[in-house]
């Protein structure tokens, strides 16, 4: 189906679509990068974009894809986006070396990562995935208030997906610490197998539901923070769709359309007026696998959720250093 006037053509394989995000893979996964191609470079022809998805996700919930197609249209460039359908067992990071399956994906950035895609380095949500509120059984949270300091946090464990650069980071500041399968995680919340599962200030909407996790509330009390940037990926070869991606995004964030986008999605639009992220306790530990030009570029783009209360303000003088 047509997306705009520009020859923006969507073809979809199936209902809905994979957030990489959510589901980040392992460094066990990671094959090697092979470049059997030359670079591709910019050419009349429409951009190929491959993406994958899982039957379970629904489009209009996806901000990453939604700022896919932002960055796209801001490049000027023809593209066809084409989505096929995979099981949640199958790496992305080994179907990326398949262009023809996949050749983009956003995922939090470690140097394994780095070292093995291509990324385009503008953090998607400008860095504020680092910023995770809690969620917790409903009656645990007198427990929670007692937590002043990362050493308190030490004497609860924390839930995490198989695979996610989170693990690395809690195991480093030896935070305890269970893993487990991405869509089991809820539930494992729910059975007492952890105390908590941090989710991004963008991301813990998605995880609550009433009728289907009853007990599962948003701890109140407290904001944990690591720096995390969150980037798009491209096949190591893919230079035009590389180069296409962080034009768009740089013309986005100028032209204030990037930040009428967050103001306007359902996942991140509410995010200030809900959280009371100002009240909030906050505990930062650093994140020991970022690369330098990560750190720089977190530098230059990021943001700190307690010194914004609306989206619009994006555009202010709000950055981390």
């Amino acid at each position: 189906m047509k997306l705009c006037a520009h020859s923006i053509t969507l073809v979809v394989v199936a209902i809905s679509f994979w957030i990489t995000a959510l589901l980040p893979v392992s460094a066990e996964n990671l094959a090697p990068a092979s470049h059997p191609n030359p670079p591709q470079t910019q050419t009349d022809q429409p951009l190929q974009v491959r993406l994958t998805h899982t039957r379970d996700t629904k489009l209009e919930n996806l901000i990453y894809f939604a700022l896919l197609k932002l960055a796209l249209e801001k490049s000027q460039r023809p593209f066809e986006i084409k989505i096929t359908e995979v099981s949640t067992s199958t790496p992305a990071i080994r179907m990326i070396n398949n262009p023809e399956l996949i050749n983009v994906v956003w995922m939090g950035t470690a140097q394994k990562f780095e070292q093995q895609l291509r990324p385009v380095r503008i953090p998607l949500l400008r860095g504020l995935v680092g910023y995770k509120v809690l969620l917790i059984r409903k009656d645990t949270q007198s427990q929670f208030n007692q937590i002043k300091t990362e050493r308190d946090l030490a004497n609860f464990k924390a839930l995490v997906g198989l695979g996610w650069v989170d693990a690395d980071i809690f195991a480093h500041h030896q935070l305890p610490y269970v893993e487990g399968e991405y869509s089991s995680l809820m539930s494992m919340l729910t059975l007492g197998r952890a105390d908590y599962y941090p989710r991004s200030i963008f991301e813990f909407n998605q995880e609550l539901d009433p009728q289907k996790h009853p007990t599962i509330e948003l701890e109140q009390s407290l904001l944990l923070h690591y720096p995390l940037a969150i980037y798009f990926f491209v096949a190591p070869n893919n230079h035009a769709l590389h180069d296409a991606l962080q034009d768009g995004l740089e013309k986005a964030m100028a032209d204030s359309s990037y930040n009428q986008l967050l103001a306007t999605h359902p996942v991140t639009r509410d995010v200030f007026k809900t959280l009371h992220l100002r009240d909030r306790r906050l505990i930062t530990i650093d994140n020991p696998f970022l690369t330098e030009e990560t750190r720089a570029v977190l530098a230059k783009y990021a943001l700190d959720p307690q010194q914004i209360s609306d989206i619009n303000a994006f555009g202010t003088i709000h950055h981390v250093h």
